[in-house]
């Protein structure tokens, strides 16, 4: 008996809802039938040309019998809406798709969570966890023994070195690095271009210093 492929319900009408069913309908055999947001929330009939349905209506709408949800909630407040919208959604009995790039180069498949999506060009060394509801933009890397927490977010080229562990919660911005043995705790901010080389505290933002400016004359300055 072959079993029918389940549809794909995406949870989300932002940037990052528009770009996941383009990477979906390119890598992915399932269908994608629907937008989903919260009522209070919901200004649109359609999206990408597909209906948007009230998350409070899915499982009439779409049960978990024939469909799955793909998370595609950015960073908003430390991905707490993120958080909430997936637990809420495993709470109604559905499986959440997770997502990896066959253009990502993941050591161990079996070592990221689920509702994770990681795109193209990331890297996640051996013996590495990601942790679940995940996002790992493009060109972010992990390296080996690190573990990175739940409803985190890597920004494009984050990188973080060897034996680190990121808590639950984290937004790691674009090219910030983070040194080897490193711990970042919970529903901190590491701002892009930060260089990380202490343990930093809960609930902590970090950023490199601001941009100065050298010449107001950029026509008659040396490069």
């Amino acid at each position: 008996m072959i079993c029918k492929m389940k549809s794909i319900v995406i949870i989300g009408t932002g940037n990052l809802a528009e770009i996941a069913i383009q990477y979906i309908r390119r890598d992915l055999k399932n269908d994608v039938v629907a937008f989903s947001v919260e009522k209070d929330y919901n200004t649109e009939k359609e999206f990408c040309g597909l209906p948007v349905i009230n998350f409070e209506d899915l499982l009439h709408s779409y049960p978990p019998k024939t469909t799955e949800l793909l998370i595609a909630i950015g960073p908003n407040k430390l991905s707490s809406v993120r958080e909430r919208l997936y637990l809420n959604a495993k709470e109604q009995g559905y499986k959440i798709v997770t997502y990896i790039s066959p253009r990502a180069h993941i050591w161990d498949h079996k070592n990221i969570g689920e509702g994770c999506f990681i795109f193209d060009g990331c890297i996640v060394e051996p013996e590495t966890i990601i942790g679940e509801n995940t996002v790992m933009w493009s060109g972010s890397i992990v390296a080996h023994h690190s573990n990175i927490g739940k409803h985190c977010f890597l920004a494009p080229s984050a990188t973080i070195s060897g034996k680190v562990k990121v808590k639950n919660n984290c937004f790691i911005g674009i090219n910030a690095t983070i040194r080897d043995h490193i711990i970042i705790e919970e529903k901190c901010i590491i701002g892009c271009g930060a260089v990380i080389k202490k343990n930093t505290i809960k609930n902590g933002v970090y950023s490199a210093n601001g941009t100065t400016i050298y010449n107001y004359d950029s026509a008659n300055t040396n490069v």
